[in-house]
């Protein structure tokens, strides 16, 4: 009885060596964050192909009459229009134009719902975020046919902008001192 013994507790032995590696994945292969959903201090508005990362919205305009810039007409080198360029464009815009309160200090300056790392979008964040939340799911209180800042500058005098119900992004962008809406976004 005891070769059995021995033998069987050899073989178990064995089994829970072999199958512990082939233990089941618990993740979800589903997305983990969705379009909408409240997260890190506002809705995310934008989830990339892994599901994990993405961009969020403040739940709320931070101006809704508010200048690009202080006063100074100058080239900021905020030329950023992709995903991923809205923080930079904004840490050039703070350092080039200082102290004031214009669209991209504003944002930079943002503490809200325990974060503080919000800035103004790019181009193509302005877009997506204005596209998901207002024209998709109208979600977060955006002005319609209002003009929504980006960080984009587009000349020493003009920056881009996210112009209300048909995404319209004028070639030459808008005057810096223009009055329009501005919404802080942050990474996730």
């Amino acid at each position: 009885m005891k070769k059995y013994t021995t033998f069987s507790l050899l073989i178990l032995a064995m089994s829970a060596f072999i199958f512990s590696g082939c233990e089941k994945d618990n993740k979800d292969d589903g997305p983990k964050f969705k379009i909408g959903q409240v997260y890190g201090g506002g809705y995310v508005f934008y989830v990339d192909d892994s599901g994990e990362h993405g961009f969020i919205c403040a739940p709320t305009d931070q101006a809704t009459a508010m200048a690009w810039s202080n006063g100074s007409n100058i080239t900021t080198g905020a030329n950023g229009r992709d995903y991923g360029d809205g923080k930079l464009n904004t840490d050039k815009i703070v350092t080039a134009q200082g102290n004031g309160s214009y669209a991209a200090k504003i944002c930079k300056d943002l503490v809200l719902n325990g974060y503080s790392d919000w800035y103004l979008p790019s181009m193509s964040e302005a877009f997506r975020m204005y596209f998901n939340m207002k024209l998709m799911n109208d979600i977060g209180d955006f002005a319609a046919d209002e003009k929504y800042w980006s960080s984009t500058e587009a000349t020493p005098d003009r920056a881009f902008s996210q112009f209300g119900e048909d995404g319209y992004l004028p070639e030459g962008g808008y005057y810096k001192s223009s009055l329009y809406h501005v919404r802080a976004i942050r990474a996730f």
